[in-house]
């Protein structure tokens, strides 16, 4: 998942019509969905979102759209795609200039039909006459795919009030049914207002949702990221963003998951961004913060980028079992060098299958050869192994353009490991990993399959890619292709 911290420190950053014909194999009437979340079609195999929020739509720039490419066995087919906006039928609102639809996105099931939903946000929405109120809305799984949409209510719309800045959608007090936690704006007379609403499921196409509850998490532009850290059946959230009325990085904050919604529990690391997992197999999920900023600009950073892994036990994080590392230790391939943004991008799965999750890190900055033939931010990323003690350092793979059976070339400006998503989409048991070079093909970008392999952690002969003309999206145009995934 990309960051919407990264590029910049300031919420300026910030600043198609139907559904494209598609054929979907449909499932069987008598075939139950598969209940797998991201998998919006319940055909059994997981599928990728890909944001493009600065697309335009209908004449109208930065409008937005979102590209949905269906799972097969052998991956996500860019033949089975769907491209939805705001102007697709049954999905509420209109497509409007700058509402960038799609910034981010979340998946998972929450009307309980055993289809996965998206949910899609859309933090410049004029709601009312209040400019950047912000949108969230939910596009509906089925046995033909995402169909419609319901409005989620934004319980305070502002001017400026970027509702739906950061979505996480996870069942935060294990009543099994998921809940959705929206960050956003409550006072914009007071830059610091920023609130993480957490909206209970059970989620209806009426519109009917489960108590909110809002928390102040003490930073600004929150970004949530969900998972188990203390192994029991509800989910976690951490918070990461900037410090209160500043542009520098925060103290990333805990939540635990209650039976009443999440309580702030532990403050972490100085990080951008976050991604949660069982590295050692012991039951509880571990967090991994990263941040990949430079000193010269943020106190808190290292030359290069650094990524912090905090262990997790049966009362949250650990204080004291907390591991950092960058590319100059020992074991990382590469070296840190200005620029690299290593932790830019984080995503945990277990790719090689053997139980224990493992870590992939995107270097979007790292760049490769010398003054005559000099890449810079070629991009690259680092896939570190899970262990019974935790995440090692023995056998990484690093990973570029370049690398065997990796499609495509290096190239200057590519931007390769900007946004990242683990995932089984082919339904094989191993942890896929779908990144995006947000810069490739200049301005397109585009998208890499590769599955998970036993050994290699990826597969050197089943790795494909795709880019936005793929998914009907136009050629030679910046869509902010690759802005956010979810699957």
């Amino acid at each position: 998942m990309k960051h919407p911290l990264r590029g910049s420190t300031a919420l300026a950053a910030l600043l198609v019509a139907s559904l494209t014909p598609v054929v979907l194999s449909p499932t069987p009437a008598s075939a139950a969905p598969s209940g797998l979340q991201g998998d919006f079609n319940g055909d059994g195999y997981r599928d990728v979102a890909v944001a493009a929020p600065a697309a335009t739509v209908n004449g109208r720039s930065w409008a937005g759209q979102v590209a949905v490419v269906y799972g097969t066995a052998n991956g996500p087919d860019p033949a089975r795609h769907q491209l939805i906006s705001q102007d697709t039928a049954g999905v509420p609102g209109d497509a409007e200039a700058y509402d960038r639809f799609g910034a981010p996105l979340a998946a998972a099931d929450l009307n309980r039909d055993g289809y996965s939903d998206l949910v899609v946000g859309t933090p410049h929405e004029k709601v009312g006459s209040a400019d950047d109120a912000g949108m969230v809305v939910i596009l509906w799984g089925s046995g033909s795919g995402l169909s419609g949409g319901t409005t989620v209510k934004n319980p305070q719309p502002l001017y400026g009030s970027y509702f739906g800045l950061s979505i996480a959608a996870a069942d935060f007090t294990g009543d099994g049914k998921p809940d959705l936690a929206i960050s956003g704006q409550s006072d914009t007379e007071n830059p610091s207002a920023w609130r993480v609403r957490l909206i209970r499921g059970p989620f209806s196409k009426s519109g009917s949702t489960g108590p909110v509850s809002s928390y102040s998490p003490g930073l600004d532009k929150p970004v949530l990221t969900a998972g188990r850290v203390s192994g029991d059946t509800k989910a976690d959230l951490v918070v990461t963003g900037l410090q209160p009325g500043g542009d520098h990085l925060a103290t990333a904050v805990y939540y635990k998951g209650t039976s009443d919604g999440i309580s702030k529990a532990a403050t972490l690391r100085t990080a951008e961004t976050a991604a949660i997992g069982d590295l050692n197999k012991d039951g509880y999920g571990d967090i991994v913060l990263g941040n990949p900023e430079e000193p010269d600009n943020e106190p808190s950073a290292s030359t290069g980028g650094k990524i912090h892994i905090i262990y997790g036990t049966s009362s949250g994080p650990s204080t004291t079992r907390r591991v950092s590392l960058s590319q100059s230790s020992a074991g990382v391939p590469d070296s840190s060098e200005y620029g690299d943004d290593f932790g830019a991008a984080l995503a945990i799965g277990d790719f090689d299958k053997d139980g224990y999750r493992d870590l992939a890190v995107g270097a979007p900055g790292e760049s490769f050869g010398d003054d005559s033939d000099y890449r810079a931010s070629a991009g690259a990323i680092t896939l570190l192994r899970g262990s019974a003690s935790g995440l090692t350092t023995t056998g990484p793979v690093f990973l570029t353009q370049d690398s065997p059976g990796v499609p495509g070339t290096q190239e200057a400006g590519d931007g390769f490991g900007d946004a990242l998503l683990a995932s089984d989409v082919n339904h094989d048991g191993h942890a896929d990993l779908t990144a995006v070079a947000s810069q490739e093909n200049d301005p397109e970008g585009a998208a890499w399959f590769l599955p998970g392999a036993s050994s290699t952690l990826y597969s050197t002969t089943a790795s494909t890619s795709f880019g936005p003309t793929k998914l009907g999206l136009p050629a030679g145009k910046y869509t902010e292709f690759g802005a956010d995934l979810a699957g």
